[in-house]
Parts: structure tokens; C-alpha cells; sequence
């Protein structure tokens, strides 16, 4: 991927998420809100997965390696919580995100081969 399709994803990304907003903001409409907000994480997921300098040589594989468990696990207890439980597992599923992001920072600094997060 060049550096434009990068642009587009992350302009798609940002067009999506409002678009989900906007829907999220009424009953009769959040439904396609839910779906904005689906395809525009895929969007950027898929822009910056497919694009090298962001992955390198089997880098794609390992993330997709990485996500599948959390994707499971979310999609099942997705289907299985009822409605009026899904503020509880969106604080879960967050509290979740943020404790992977704060292991990769951790392992981020200890790794001897980072230079300052920047590639290459």
C-alpha cells in the first residue's frame, strides 16, 4: 500500500466513527451506527495491516494471531450478555484494550532494539 491508501483509510476511519456518532445518538438509527463504527475499524485495521511499513516480513500473520483469541472471546460474550448488561462489558472489553496497550509499552521499553518507537 502506498501512503495515500494509508491517508484514505485513516480519512474513511474518521468519516465512519462520526457517521457512527451521529447514529448512535437515536434508538431508530443505532443499529446502522453500530455498523459505521464496525466497518470503520476495519478500515483501519485492514489500511495499516496490509501497508509494509507498518508490519514487517510475517508481521501481518503475528497480529492476526494476536486478535483472533480477543475477537472470539468479544464476539461470544457479545452474543451471550443481554442488553442491559452492555455497559459492563464495554468497560471490560476497554479495561482489556488498555491493559494490552500498557504490555506493549512495557515491552516496548524494555526491547534493547527500539530506538524512541520509530521504525527502521
Amino acid at each position: 500500500m502506498t501512503r495515500g491508501s494509508i491517508q484514505s483509510s485513516s480519512l474513511a476511519c474518521i468519516l465512519c466513527f462520526i457517521l457512527c456518532l451521529m447514529g448512535l445518538s437515536k434508538v431508530p438509527t443505532a443499529k446502522m451506527g453500530l455498523i459505521y463504527g464496525i466497518l470503520g475499524m476495519l478500515a483501519l485495521i485492514l489500511g495499516y495491516w496490509l501497508d509494509n511499513t507498518y508490519t514487517f516480513q510475517d508481521g501481518t500473520w503475528v497480529i492476526l494471531a494476536a486478535m483472533a483469541p480477543g475477537i472470539t472471546v468479544v464476539f461470544a460474550s457479545a452474543l451471550s450478555v443481554p442488553m442491559t448488561c452492555l455497559p459492563e462489558l464495554v468497560g471490560v472489553s476497554n479495561g482489556l484494550g488498555g491493559l494490552a496497550t500498557a504490555l506493549e509499552g512495557v515491552g516496548l521499553y524494555l526491547d534493547p532494539q527500539s530506538r524512541l518507537f520509530v521504525r527502521g
